[in-house]
């Protein structure tokens, strides 16, 4: 299901009576498209997400940590000055609509109340978040600001004021009768006629007329549906997140406790990966030039080494014309000699204006400088292949490392030097754990390596020997150190799972994971950070699973 207008309507209803009365402890904007309001309401401090992102729009209370920037954007510097410690007095949704509305009073300087909305529009690209004045009617300010050159309809810039977006003129369901909907015959005419529905919602209401049921029923109950304990996760062909239990036409998949809880978990990996990508983003491009650059070299190294084969021709060549010089004359083009190896006939190319010995010689010289050639070729294909195979591992990781993790992984990049490094903040940064820790069921303790540097620290360094080390088969994944020298079968398998989860192999079913203990690692000489080599290892499949991750993090 889309954040359609319904789900916005279940989403305000949970704001209510979670925020309302509560007051702005914190505002930061760890994203480009997102703002966090921290507030403080029934004596706990709640994080409010507020996103104008064009793929991943919303409004949710969410449990995610958000690291705040350095650097506080002019957005959220306007804000704080507005609206720090103000007073949630209610959200609104206009209509159904998908346009949230956040009541706000704040104290100024001289102590004087004034009243502030906050607005966020959800409209895919058109996405927005305003804070708007209330006694002017003014934009104070906005998270995307937009010239009048690419919008005629409406001021989007501070100073501005403020305008709702343009009306569609529709129903809205939860004050229409029963016959504005039996008069609608498909789930098109549903989208068409009332406001805020959208696709999945329009699907069920007409399952339900196409079987004589009560669409007015589902609307009026609506609210009484969404209660604690049943916000879901549902499945119509593809995963989507449900306000409630469509029966119709979708199959549960989960079940969670809060809207906010459902959507953390929905968009967990999505957002993830979006967020990575913005700040990874010059990162990924160079490295993928330098991937390109690799690939090219290997093309042209093996069709150098290919041409090595006819080496031994060459050196046959240069051996048949020694044997045979007598019967060669200067001038020839080519001449048919036996091979007295296996008597056949071989056809010679000559150099007219060489000598039977100086072409004998030219053909020995060609033997020589491919034979000398091999070596070398072979050098350089280790070493490209070597860095494909890195670089291969550190995009990978970007799919399934968190978001926090990605300072390391750039480090580890500045470290081998494929990047610039940047110039360091002069304060001393905290001393940070390597790897992820996990504990099994049976309690046993599992780290996890975020990047290539702390695996090569954990497999290397940290590990006992008599320890165990999981790693996904022939697939960029993190180490996996499981530590005991002697595990049960339960421990190994949720270790592999967790290896499994921490790999580009996330989405997979059946992953195959090998493990053996540590004192079989061995890292070559020169080797990639990460790189190792094994032997004697046993292999078990499994699932990658985020609920038992979830479960056994330390």
């Amino acid at each position: 299901m889309s954040f359609d207008g319904m789900f916005t309507h279940a989403m305000v209803n949970e704001l209510n009576t979670t925020l309302k009365g509560g007051r702005i402890a914190k505002i930061q904007q760890p994203f480009a498209n997102e703002l966090i309001l921290t507030i403080r309401s029934n004596r706990k401090n709640q994080q409010l997400l507020l996103s104008a992102h064009p793929n991943y729009a919303r409004i949710q209370i969410t449990d995610q940590p958000f690291e705040n920037p350095a650097k506080p954007s002019t957005f959220v510097m306007s804000l704080r000055k507005y609206i720090t410690s103000a007073i949630v007095q209610g959200f609104r949704q206009l209509h159904n609509d998908r346009v949230v509305m956040i009541d706000l009073s704040a104290k100024n300087e001289l102590g004087d109340i004034h009243a502030y909305t906050m607005i966020i529009e959800i409209m895919s690209r058109h996405s927005n978040i305003f804070l708007v004045n209330n006694e002017s009617g003014k934009i104070i300010d906005l998270i995307k600001r937009v010239s009048p050159e690419n919008n005629s309809f409406r001021g989007l810039l501070p100073g501005d004021t403020y305008q709702l977006p343009p009306a569609q003129d529709k129903l809205n369901p939860f004050k229409a009768a029963v016959e504005e909907f039996t008069d609608s015959k498909t789930a098109a005419d549903i989208r068409n006629k009332f406001e805020g529905i959208g696709l999945d919602t329009s699907q069920e209401l007409a399952s339900i007329l196409s079987t004589q049921g009560d669409p007015i029923t589902f609307v009026q109950s609506f609210d009484d549906l969404v209660s604690p304990n049943t916000a879901k996760q549902e499945k119509n062909n593809k995963l989507g997140f449900f306000p409630v239990e469509f029966k119709n036409t979708t199959k549960i998949v989960g079940y969670y406790p809060t809207l906010g809880q459902l959507l953390d978990n929905y968009y967990l990996d999505r957002a993830r990966v979006d967020r990575i990508e913005q700040q990874t983003k010059s990162v990924t491009h160079r490295l993928s030039i330098i991937l390109k650059k690799d690939r090219s070299k290997i093309k042209k190294l093996e069709k150098q080494f290919k041409q090595t084969k006819i080496m031994d021709e060459y050196n046959l060549y240069g051996e048949l014309l020694t044997t045979y010089m007598s019967q060669i004359t200067r001038g020839e083009k080519s001449i048919t000699l036996t091979n007295y190896y296996n008597n056949e006939e071989v056809k010679i190319k000559l150099n007219p204006e060489l000598s039977p010995s100086e072409n004998a010689q030219a053909y020995y010289k060609k033997y020589r400088k491919l034979q000398n050639s091999i070596p070398h070729i072979n050098q350089q294909l280790d070493l490209a292949n070597a860095e494909v195979n890195y670089l291969d591992s550190v995009i990978a990781s970007l799919d399934y490392v968190d978001i926090e993790d990605v300072d390391g992984i750039i480090e580890e990049l500045e470290e081998s030097g494929y990047i610039k490094k940047k110039k360091k903040n002069r304060r001393r940064k905290k001393k940070k754990s390597v790897g992820e820790r996990f504990t099994t069921s049976t309690g046993v303790s599992i780290v996890v390596g975020k990047n290539n540097i702390e695996n090569d620290k954990l497999t290397m360094k940290l590990a006992q020997k008599n320890h165990y080390w999981l790693h996904v088969k022939d697939i960029p994944g993190s180490h996996v150190i499981l530590e005991s020298s002697d595990p049960d079968e339960q421990s190994i398998v949720e270790a592999a799972s967790i290896a499994a989860y921490y790999s580009k192999a996330r989405e997979s079913s059946k992953v195959p994971v090998d493990y053996l203990q540590v004192r079989n690692i061995h890292k070559p000489n020169g080797a990639k950070p990460g790189f190792v080599i094994f032997e004697g290892q046993k292999t078990i499949l499994v699932d990658p699973d985020r609920n038992l991750v979830e479960k056994l993090k330390a």
